[in-house]
């Protein structure tokens, strides 16, 4: 009897022990765990036991938001929060600093924060300020722009970018500027000549950020997102000389001037327009050594191609989408003439143009392009409705591709069952120039 009840003790002491496995690990792995929480989160785990009591404090991710969900007492002030979590936190080197908050008085002691995570070899602070029109825009302290150990800054909203002297940030690789607002067109090109090693860019801007160019010299930047919102009709020019950029994704709302000094080296190029126009064939010219692009427009506008056809460019171009809303389907006969070496297309209607029946006018190449001879093998038709512009461009590809391998269309969803079957049966009527073509539809 002594000898079960010693064994029931033994078993429970064990079961105890390892019951609470996550309070053995090592602090540096709890650590890893904590900081995928919030920072009040990570707080709440103090209750647990005395080991957890202050393991927080050594976490060197700060996550700091002013929401009640993220304050561990809900008649706490924000402002009273973030220095009760600097004070108790002695991380002396902070992997990053989040701070999402509302700007509601003087922003001086906000600059307060700023300088202790500079003090503290902040390696990403990501900033972002909602406040009303009442509020002035938060100015970060110059200090920040010469913080020598910075890899990440993100900047988003109630910001402006004041920058009065140089700049040094020799470790920073991303940078995010995300509808913030700008002094002048100097500060930004300060910021961006103090970026020695910057690889990646997120740029969106809009009409009234004080700004009427965006000079992007960058000689080390290898991806960069720009987006400009469709805010006003104000004119202003994009330069970009970046001559090792390997991707970039482009949404213009604007009446933007493009000046593309140099992206010679570019591999993906995503580009997004409200209007396809005359002024956007600069842009298409700079494109000429991308591998991967994708078009995306709304409207169409007859645009003059008299300084454009005689390129012959994407010579290195594979893989091309065109996504078109209301005309434009053109535009496609010209890019299969200068893409010599297209392996694989992908056509689509913009989904705000879809299920509404109108028809485009499309007229085929004058000669078959030499990419349906030699390179073409794979074709996508997305939003297919049965309409007698897209039923041309689809015989005209399968009668013309040499080397095709397969065609996979997708109808648009409203078709009937009916209507499908008709569609289906007519597609398999066309004529195919290639014997190893499969006909995919969906």
């Amino acid at each position: 009897m002594a000898n079960s009840v010693n064994q029931e003790i033994n078993v429970n002491s064990k079961h105890k022990k390892s019951s609470d496995r996550i309070s053995q690990l090592p602090d540096v792995l709890i650590h890893h765990i904590l900081s995928f929480l919030s920072t009040k989160e990570a707080m709440a785990t103090s209750i647990l036991s005395k080991r957890w009591l202050w393991v927080w404090t050594s976490v060197p991710i700060l996550d700091l938001q002013d929401t009640p969900f993220c304050r561990t007492d809900p008649n706490l002030h924000f402002r009273q929060f973030v220095d009760h979590v600097l004070i108790l936190n002695k991380t002396a080197s902070l992997d990053k600093f989040c701070l999402k908050f509302n700007l509601v008085d003087h922003p001086s002691y906000v600059k307060t924060w700023f300088r202790d995570a500079v003090s503290r070899d902040v390696k990403e602070l990501d900033i972002s300020v909602h406040g009303t029109e009442s509020f002035p825009f938060l100015k970060l302290p110059f200090a920040l722009f010469t913080a020598k150990t910075l890899h990440v800054l993100k900047l988003s909203h109630g910001v402006e970018l004041h920058v009065p002297g140089t700049v040094s940030l020799p470790c920073l690789k991303v940078l995010n500027l995300v509808w913030i607002k700008y002094t002048n067109d100097e500060s930004v090109s300060r910021l961006f000549a103090g970026c020695y090693v910057l690889q990646e860019l997120a740029l969106h801007k809009h009409a009234g950020d004080n700004t009427t160019c965006s000079n992007i010299s960058i000689p080390t930047l290898k991806t960069l997102f720009v987006r400009f919102a469709p805010t006003g009709r104000r004119r202003h020019k994009l330069k970009i000389n970046a001559p090792v950029l390997k991707q970039l994704n482009l949404e213009d709302n604007l009446t933007l001037e493009f000046d593309l000094e140099d992206v010679s080296s570019l591999v993906e190029a995503n580009v997004t327009v409200s209007w396809l126009e005359n002024r956007h064939i600069p842009l298409l010219k700079a494109l000429s050594n991308a591998k991967f692009v994708s078009f995306h427009w709304d409207w169409y506008a007859e645009m003059k191609w008299r300084n454009f056809r005689p390129y012959r460019l994407f010579l290195n171009l594979v893989q091309m989408e065109l996504h078109v809303g209301y005309g434009g389907w053109n535009l496609l006969s010209l890019l299969l003439e200068i893409s010599d070496h297209l392996e694989v297309l992908v056509l689509a209607k913009n989904d705000n143009c879809r299920g509404l029946g109108f028809e485009c006018s499309w007229k085929p190449p004058k000669y078959v392009p030499k990419c349906l001879l030699s390179s073409l093998s794979m074709v996508y038709f997305k939003g297919f409705e049965d309409l007698t512009y897209q039923l041309s461009m689809v015989k005209y590809i399968l009668k013309n591709a040499r080397v095709l391998k397969m065609v996979d269309i997708s109808s648009n969803g409203d078709l009937p069952l009916d209507s499908k079957i008709d569609l289906l049966k007519k597609l398999l009527m066309f004529p195919r120039g290639s014997k190893a073509c499969q006909l995919k539809f969906n």
